[in-house]
């Protein structure tokens, strides 16, 4: 069966091709990952960041000023909500998609439905009924699809795909691939709303997508099968305890007790996350309560260490 999701195989910003003169695109989901896609928007020719949606509008203001630093319009703000009527009403012609994993899909076919050339964050969604609803949707639509895969884009990978295309190594056989995740990396992980199973599909998914993706582009073919395990072995409250780096505070942020925590995250410095998480408290009510609240950890397998910040559900991306 022929996947009617592309891959990219150079960047799907840099290289659109536009129905319009000037392509109209929309950011769903302004995080700190979506900084990537309005930066690269706002610096290709011939397209315009017109509409921005998300539940912050503080987040949103802080594109728009991106959007200021690089000449361009600001771009109007929207209410999740009304996603269907921004497509609409802004004449959108390209959607990229930077939210929660789960939430992926309530973006995703609504713009393809409309016609509109979609870019989603890596991974496409986290289960196999919104992967249907999605796929379904891409068939029935004839529109274009693209999932954003960054590690392709690394030169030593790209490398791999030249020399294995080129018969260095004669025909592949099997394949064993490691990849061993530091605590710096697997920590952020554990600290954000990835470590919510029901919003990130769990780090299985999230993060193996990659490496599955480099193997599937590497060996230009898809698996039939796919199965998976795995268990909470060092994250996780349990083992929080048994080591003794269990912290009680209600919030990293302003709190002596913090400042021994290995894990703890210092938004004061870092200029780019005040900007989006704690400026986000100055917005309406419902915005801190989404940008910052922190998220105690309740059960094995979906759960950080206590007392670090969690994002917003359609916000940060990293």
């Amino acid at each position: 069966m022929t996947n009617p999701i592309t891959t990219p195989m150079t960047n799907p910003i840099t290289t659109s091709i536009s129905r319009t003169p000037r392509h109209r695109a929309a950011v769903v989901g302004t995080g700190h990952r979506a900084r990537t896609f309005t930066h690269a928007l706002a610096e290709r020719p011939g397209h315009v960041v017109a509409a921005l949606c998300d539940p912050s509008p503080t987040r949103m203001a802080f594109h728009n000023r991106l959007l200021a630093e690089a000449g361009e319009p600001a771009a109007t703000q929207w209410e999740p909500d009304r996603f269907t009527e921004m497509l609409a009403q802004e004449g959108i012609d390209e959607v990229v998609v930077t939210t929660v994993d789960a939430e992926h899909d309530r973006y995703i076919v609504p713009a393809l439905k409309a016609g509109c050339r979609v870019v989603t964050e890596k991974p496409m969604t986290v289960d196999a009924d919104r992967c249907a609803r999605i796929l379904d949707t891409v068939r029935d639509t004839g529109n274009s699809l693209t999932v954003a895969f960054n590690y392709r884009f690394n030169p030593v990978h790209e490398k791999v795909r030249e020399l294995l295309a080129h018969g260095a190594v004669g025909e592949v056989l099997s394949v064993h691939f490691e990849w061993l995740l530091d605590t710096r990396h697997g920590a952020d992980y554990f600290r954000r709303w990835h470590r919510e199973k029901d919003r990130s599909g769990g780090l299985m998914v999230h993060k193996s997508s990659h490496h599955f993706d480099l193997v599937n582009w590497w060996l230009a073919d898809e698996p039939r099968d796919v199965f998976g395990y795995g268990r909470l072995g060092f994250y996780g409250r349990a083992a929080g305890e048994r080591h003794g780096l269990r912290r009680d505070y209600d919030r990293a942020h302003g709190t002596d007790r913090a400042a021994d925590d290995p894990f703890a995250l210092d938004l004061s410095a870092n200029d780019t996350l005040r900007a989006l998480l704690r400026g986000a408290r100055r917005g309406r009510p419902s915005d801190a309560r989404r940008a910052v609240r922190p998220r105690r950890s309740r059960a094995p397998g979906r759960g950080g260490w206590r007392g670090t910040y969690g994002s917003a559900p359609h916000g940060d991306r990293t």
